[in-house]
């Protein structure tokens, strides 16, 4: 069997699904570079030369911890402000060219970072305010795809596909970072990723389609089977209930859970590769390794999990499944992270199993509360992922500020355990409010209002009651698509 007809025989929707993991993979790796790299552009470095004689280069850019904390924090400002009209622009522009189109940009912008750095802190400021700007439109744009691509049964294992390229490549950047920081020099770190997510971008555009009926070597079996088990119909025309949204407390049960995961994983994501470098005394390959460690249990945990959860929905409840397995994530979470702020760093190995732990256990969550969308707003899904991300991402620009006027010498560990303990109080309270109010079912306004259609359907033919629809056959079946299509054809000119 050859390779082309091996990939025509692939279930173009798991070929989506890869595609998407990739470009969540490069979308990572783009944002966390700076967390690693800024670990070289701020600390002397230290080299060994052919006679052993130690050579110390001075510090590149000598920014204090307020500044570093807005540098780093400068990326979610725009990103956070962007969610909400990514949501909206999906559904009207397309999730294929929007998420594309973001990952790409964002690639573009971060081959100038060191230029940018070179410059000074506000040039590098704008421009990773810029590239947050870019990378707005991922996960809105992406749920507005598993709207039309994602059967009921595949949903949480193709959206959780997706999710964990976030953690491989932020475990590929940490990882790899720290050596190339190392043994290279840290601009590196922005042209390989950037790079790299340009050539993502070509493949993404090359392969993937808006919705099954566009895709050009889908088998007509798939199709059909996709259309028809998708959680409810794209309506043809319809507004967004934002009243509806905005009151809704399953939709705010979301916005608490997306706002407390990315909390506990924003103060690993943005400061980790920093506290294990100055608290805990590692070099910054070894900070950068460690770093990379806790990312990998959490992008495994977070596709184990959704695979788990499609065979639970099966035998419980959806609402009972995403309760249970956020309570099971954030009682771990906080269990871990009381840990580490209880050990001293003398226990460097205990601290680090510590933050694993913690790190892990977020994937679990993101398994949950990030396919819930799907779960109540149908394909409204878009839109409700850019309402949470918009306040999920808050944390991304609120931990490194408020970590850099509380941690005020990266040296001492008392002073990390306050953002430790603000954490678990922020997990206990998000917990609470998620079991409380959180649900499994599709909500009334997310229904398609069918009733256009109603004179067509409503015959014996069209009836779901066998008896009144048994004489149905090819004919029978042929005449109502005419109807229907004659129904729709005499609509058009009053639209």
């Amino acid at each position: 069997m050859s390779t082309f007809e091996m990939h025509k025989k692939i279930p173009k929707r798991y070929v989506l699904g890869l595609l998407a993991f990739f470009g969540f993979f490069n979308a990572f790796m783009l944002r966390s570079n700076l967390s690693i790299a800024i670990i070289s552009m701020v600390k002397p470095t230290i080299h060994i030369s052919s006679h052993n004689i130690s050579i110390i280069q001075p510090v590149g850019y000598s920014w204090s911890t307020k500044t570093q904390g807005y540098i780093l924090s400068s990326f979610f400002y725009s990103y956070a402000a962007t969610q909400i009209p990514a949501g909206f622009l999906a559904t009207t522009l397309g999730g294929r060219f929007l998420f594309g189109t973001s990952v790409g940009l964002c690639a573009f912008l971060t081959l100038f970072t060191p230029l940018c750095a070179h410059m000074g802190p506000t040039a590098l400021i704008i421009l990773r305010i810029l590239e947050g700007f870019a990378s707005g439109f991922i996960y809105p744009s992406l749920h507005f795809i598993w709207s039309k691509w994602a059967p009921k049964d595949d949903k949480s294992k193709l959206a959780t596909i997706a999710f964990s390229g976030s953690y491989f490549g932020t475990f590929a950047t940490m990882f790899l970072g720290g050596f190339v920081a190392a043994h290279w020099a840290w601009q590196w770190i922005f042209y390989l990723s950037g790079f790299s997510a340009l050539i993502w971008t070509f493949c993404w555009f090359y392969f993937s389609a808006e919705s099954p009926s566009t895709h050009p070597t889908i088998s007509e079996e798939e199709a059909a089977y996709i259309e028809a088990n998708l959680v409810h119909p794209v309506s043809r025309n319809y507004s967004i209930p934002w009243k509806e949204i905005l009151t809704s407390p399953p939709v705010w049960a979301i916005i608490a859970a997306h706002f407390g995961t990315n909390w506990c994983i924003y103060v690993m994501f943005t400061e980790l590769p920093i506290f294990l470098s100055r608290t805990l005394g590692y070099r910054v390959d070894q900070a950068g390794v460690l770093a990379a460690i806790p990312w990998l249990p959490l992008a495994i945990l977070v596709y184990v999990t959704g695979i788990i959860s499609d065979r639970l929905t099966q035998h419980h409840s959806t609402g009972y499944v995403r309760k249970l397995i956020m309570s099971i994530s954030f009682i771990v979470i906080s269990l871990a992270l009381l840990m580490v702020t209880l050990l001293n760093a003398n226990h460097r190995a205990l601290i680090i199993i510590g933050i694993i732990i913690a790190i892990g256990s977020c994937g679990p969550a993101w398994a949950g509360f990030g396919v819930n969308h799907l779960d109540i707003g149908a394909h409204y899904a878009g839109v409700l992922m850019g309402l949470s991300n918009c306040v999920g991402s808050i944390p991304g620009f609120l931990v490194p500020i408020l970590t850099g006027y509380v941690v005020e010498d990266t040296h001492i560990k008392r002073e990390w355990d306050i953002i430790f303990i603000v954490s678990i109080l922020i997990c206990i309270f998000v917990l609470m409010f998620y079991t409380s109010f959180a649900s499994g079912e599709l909500q009334p306004w997310a229904r398609v209002n069918t009733d256009e259609y109603q004179h067509v359907l409503n015959t014996p033919l069209a009836s779901r009651d066998v008896s009144q629809g048994a004489g149905l056959n090819e004919n029978n079946i042929d005449d109502l698509t005419d109807r229907l299509k004659a129904e729709i054809q005499t609509e058009k000119p009053t639209e």
